[in-house]
């Protein structure tokens, strides 16, 4: 793959510097120049209009080295493209290609490049850095060859070849040699590029070190109010030419080591993306051919976490958080590993979570641990910890500058913006995947030369931002793997080698970054994240749909990635500890209600409660009087539909009459209080039921025996027919009674009124 034009290469940005003399230098170089002209092609680009040149420089025979100008800065930007034999043997002819170009505003009349290879081989590292960050006008030892670039205008690019050959040299024994391409003209040098030539002139068999490089698999920062975006993110991640999707094609084509967010692959595997389900699936199939360790869940803050005192025991906890599509984690992955922020180094304290954890194996990066001495020893060193003892893998410094410097395309600089500025020289001096290459070959050589019969192992460790060039990586990798001194292994070779015994850097016991999370944040999310927990126990069947979205949101913030942007990043905690408040406390409620009036010894009080949930909510609903008169005979457990509302009846008894303020709660099955109180008063009238009653009962009573009287008090009706009326109504007469008869009668008629 090529470079992509949409990213900018931090190497490039820092080529001025590492061609450009300092000031003291300059200063230097004009004391020398009131004596002498400097004995190589080394020279100060001038970016003043060159009237007031030495005219005597002018007329300077080819192949003569160059004098210093006395200028600020240079003008000419030179870099090597490419190295035909990266590591020379006895009878090849080393091609070196190198690209200048013009970079001020002024017109470079008569431009003149050389190449000077010194025959002394560098036996250290030391020496190798001192060359790489030698200055503008520093001595280039070696015998010039000169060739003809003409005018270069503003802007304008030229490539110039050197053919070189090494045994036309005293070159002996085995390791790297001073390269340089030098430009100038007559007013001195214009620009340089420092590299290597590496040589082998003895082939002997050596005893390979061994060098691994560590890359990592996370998602990039989003927003944990709007889920969708994480897919839509990692799709842009993965798509062609970005970093994900780098990374890939980088672990098919090595023995790259991964680290992995489980969650990352998670949200991948569970997309309706094609493109997405196919990285995933392709990303599992490359990490199934080299060491890959998974990461925490969603990649969380080690440091943060540490210094916040959260735990990280248990299945919930921020270090075991749910995977998005409850992806399956394959077996044959590590989980044994921490991976602390980048661009700090981790403190004692960070170290002591990551033990406790069950993650022993901890990348210590940004120079942490450092060795005190001058050799270089195993990249391995043992920590104690209150929890245990932490295994560290120590990244070599000069080894990741210069990998990341030839194959970032992503400004790897500004994620080790907080190294010192003595290492940081290694990436400032190389910019084209040749001199990265030919510093990495470099540094090793002297490695392997410093214990031939037992070299000792280093690893490269990319930060989490590595975008590569997946053409340079590959070719670096390839290049590695392919020189005899350089076993390209994985990182879990070196963890199981013992630490050396040898005096280090001490680790503060407690050092807490810019960049983290606060402590009063984490905890309150870690709080949040307890509640969600409690919370979830409303579905007995289902707690998983409540509680696996609430953590996630709330792991969220915790990333790595959001060191990126604290500002957004205490928005969102904000944001997240508000949306949790809500599903714990405004999911499941009492629906507010009128006074009650309770007339009776004993009965039941309809609490309605409200569930907005998705799924349905097993509640338990208790009563709270504030006065005994009162008293509630039982708990009453109900199963709340899912977005349903529901009337809960709770069993009571009046022990006397008055008014109660009683508060309603609900609660879980386990008895923890998922909502807030709600309360409303009940005017308690004991008997007065059975009362009222009699009491009716007396008023009908009254009603009856009013109405006999009234019926007897009146008496017969005046508009009753005789039957005197009936004889002549209809005209037959009555014979007159017996009065015998008549008078032996049981009763009396009584005339009727």
């Amino acid at each position: 793959m090529t470079q992509h034009p949409d990213f900018s290469r931090s190497p490039a940005r820092g080529r001025a510097a590492r061609r450009t003399g300092t000031l003291g230098a300059v200063l230097l170089a004009g004391a020398v120049l009131a004596g002498s002209v400097l004995p190589t092609a080394s020279a100060v680009v001038p970016t003043t209009p060159r009237a007031g040149a030495d005219a005597a420089t002018a007329a300077l025979p080819a192949g003569t080295p160059l004098p210093a100008a006395e200028a600020e800065e240079g003008s000419v930007d030179v870099s090597v493209v490419s190295i035909s034999h990266p590591v020379a043997h006895p009878g090849d002819k080393v091609t070196i290609r190198a690209k200048v170009t013009n970079t001020s505003d002024d017109v470079v009349p008569d431009a003149t490049a050389q190449l000077t290879i010194d025959y002394v081989a560098l036996t250290s590292r030391t020496q190798i850095d001192d060359w790489a960050s030698a200055g503008l006008l520093d001595p280039v030892p070696g015998k010039p060859a000169t060739k003809s670039l003409g005018k270069l205008s503003p802007g304008a690019s030229k490539t110039v070849s050197f053919t070189y050959d090494p045994e036309a040299e005293t070159f002996q024994g085995f390791g790297a040699r001073k390269l340089a391409v030098a430009v100038g003209d007559a007013t001195g040098r214009l620009g340089i590029a420092r590299s290597f030539l590496v040589y082998d002139a003895d082939g002997l068999e050596r005893e390979p070190m061994q060098l691994s490089v560590l890359a990592a698999v996370t998602s990039p920062a989003i927003d944990p109010a709007d889920p969708s975006t994480a897919q839509i993110e990692l799709a842009q991640q993965t798509a062609s030419g970005q970093r994900l999707d780098g990374v890939l094609q980088v672990a098919e084509k090595s023995g790259l080591s991964l680290a992995i967010d489980p969650d990352t692959m998670g949200v991948a595997a569970a997309s309706d993306d094609p493109a997405l389900i196919d990285w995933s699936e392709r990303m599992l199939a490359a990490a199934e051919k080299t060491t890959t360790y998974t990461l925490p869940s969603h990649d969380p803050d080690l440091a943060a976490l540490a210094h916040a005192n959260v735990r990280t025991t248990g299945g919930r906890s921020f270090l075991h958080s749910p995977r998005r599509g409850n992806w399956e984690i394959p077996e044959a992955w590590r989980s044994n590993l921490a991976w602390p922020a980048d661009g700090v180094v981790p403190d004692v304290e960070t170290l002591n979570l990551a033990v406790s954890a069950g993650r022993r194996n901890v990348v210590v990066g940004s120079g942490g641990l450092a060795h005190e001495g001058t050799e270089t020893v195993t990249g391995r060193a043992e920590v104690r910890t209150p929890s245990g003892t932490a295994h560290a893998l120590l990244a070599d410094t000069d080894l990741t500058r210069a990998f990341l410097a030839a194959t970032d395309l992503s400004a790897a600089d500004a994620a080790s913006s907080t190294e010192s500025s003595a290492t940081a020289t290694a990436a400032a001096t190389v910019s084209t995947t040749a001199e990265g290459t030919q510093r990495l070959l470099a540094e090793t050589a002297a490695v392997a030369s410093q214990s031939p019969a037992d070299p000792p192992s280093l690893s490269i460790v990319a930060p989490r931002t590595w975008t590569p060039d997946v053409a340079s990586a590959n070719t670096v990798l390839a290049e590695l793997d392919d020189a005899g001194w350089v076993d390209l292994t994985t990182v879990d070779t070196l963890f199981e080698q013992d630490a050396p015994d040898v005096a280090r850097t001490p680790l503060d016991e407690r050092r807490v970054a810019k960049a983290e999370l606060g402590a009063s944040n984490v905890a309150a999310l870690e709080r949040g994240r307890d509640a969600v927990v409690t919370f979830s126990a409303v579905s007995v069947d289902e707690s998983a749909q409540i509680w696996r979205p609430g953590v996630t949101r709330l792991a969220t913030p915790l990333s790595v990635a959001h060191r990126s942007d604290t500002g957004l990043r205490e928005a969102l905690v904000q944001q997240t500890l508000e949306s949790t408040n809500e599903l714990t406390q405004q999911s499941v409620t009492v629906v507010p209600r009128q006074d009650v009036n309770f007339i009776t010894d004993s009965g039941k009080i309809p609490v309605r409660v409200r569930n907005t949930l998705g799924v349905d909510a097993t509640v338990t609903v208790v009563l709270r009087p504030d006065h005994p008169r009162l008293t509630v005979d039982a708990r009453t457990t109900e199963v709340i539909g899912a977005r349903q509302e529901m009337d809960v009846q709770v069993p009571v008894r009046a022990i006397g009459s008055g008014d109660v303020e009683v508060t309603a709660q609900v609660l879980t099955l386990t008895g923890a209080k998922i909502s807030d109180d709600s309360s409303f008063q009940v005017r308690v009238r004991a008997g007065w039921e059975e009362l009222g009653t009699w009491i009716a009962a007396g008023l009908v009573a009254l009603l009856f025996l009013a109405g006999i009287w009234r019926t007897v008090r009146r008496g017969r009706s005046p508009y009753r027919a005789t039957s005197e009326d009936v004889e002549e109504a209809t005209g037959t007469g009555a014979e007159a009674p017996d009065p015998a008869q008549a008078a032996s009668a049981d009763s009396v008629t009584v005339r009727a009124e």
